[in-house]
């Protein structure tokens, strides 16, 4: 059985002829129809994954590459997953049921007003269209230069694809993300500590007692796995300084937070700006 913990590529090395139907779902899987780049996203990218990068429910997806599945022959071992990179045979003959779903729109968010004042010196760009273009895997060099990031500054990834499972890496890690889709072929995605970005500068080194920062801070939890978002959250109030602020960027009211705030003091409003785009507002109550 197909599940969402299938990697792609296992998917491809059973039923090479389900990419039509992946294809079907979003065009960003075209690019798998190339062997080479195929060998940089599949083992990375898991069903579930796959149906995120779509925009279609994971149950769905899974409904229809099943489906294709058993009109081809033996089906997967439940859960079944792998870590090889590559692929093994090429795309068979056999047309496989396409999916009716259509493929989904990327909705631009503006860009946190964190990264649109960071200033050129603090952003580390890495463009990798190129290496995964030869089919050579990007993972050691941005990784690479994630190690050698300072708290303040971000990292600007440069991608022929959104690469979702990379938000999950570094998400784990503490990284909030912003996207921004060029086209369909090239991506553009900030890594960055939401909290390190807004910090204001320390005060300078007197003879008096330091005056208290104040101001507004910023995380962005958008696209990290439960229950990241309310640690983040958690995390950064532990740090709030007397008189500032915490703005979270969220894409849905965290249910599960607001008790906790309220439990230990906080005061919260909610504002949704836009579809998918939650604002919320935390301060120390009096």
């Amino acid at each position: 059985m197909i599940s969402g913990e299938t990697t792609v590529a296992r998917l491809l090395e059973e039923h090479p002829t389900l990419l039509d139907v992946l294809v079907d779902y979003h065009p960003h899987f075209k690019q798998l129809r190339n062997r080479l780049l195929r060998r940089v996203m599949a083992p990375r990218v898991s069903v579930s994954q796959a149906a995120r990068m779509a925009g279609v429910p994971e149950a769905e997806l899974l409904s229809a590459l099943r489906q294709a599945a058993d009109s081809l022959g033996p089906r997967l071992a439940a859960g079944s997953r792998t870590d090889s990179p590559t692929l093994l045979g090429s795309n068979s003959a056999a047309a496989a049921p396409r999916a009716s779903a259509p493929a989904a729109t990327f909705a631009p968010v503006a860009r946190p007003a964190a990264l649109a004042a960071l200033p050129p010196e603090r952003q580390v760009h890495v463009d990798v269209r190129d290496d995964i273009r030869r089919g050579e895997e990007p993972f050691a060099k941005i990784m690479a230069a994630v190690k050698g990031l300072r708290p303040d500054a971000a990292l600007v990834l440069r991608v022929p694809f959104e690469p979702i499972p990379l938000y999950d890496v570094l998400g784990k890690r503490g990284f909030s993300h912003w996207t921004e889709c060029r086209d369909l072929r090239d991506w553009s995605v900030w890594f960055y500590h939401s909290g390190d970005l807004a910090a204001p500068p320390a005060p300078p080194v007197t003879g008096h007692a330091p005056v208290a920062a104040v101001g507004t801070i910023t995380i962005d939890v958008r696209g990290l796995e439960p229950p990241r978002p309310m640690v983040r959250v958690l995390e950064a109030l532990d740090t709030l300084a007397p008189g500032q602020r915490l703005e979270v960027i969220h894409d849905r009211r965290p249910l599960f937070l607001y008790p906790q705030l309220e439990a230990q003091g906080f005061a919260h409003e909610t504002e949704e700006p836009a579809p998918g785009l939650v604002r919320i507002l935390i301060r120390r109550g009096s």
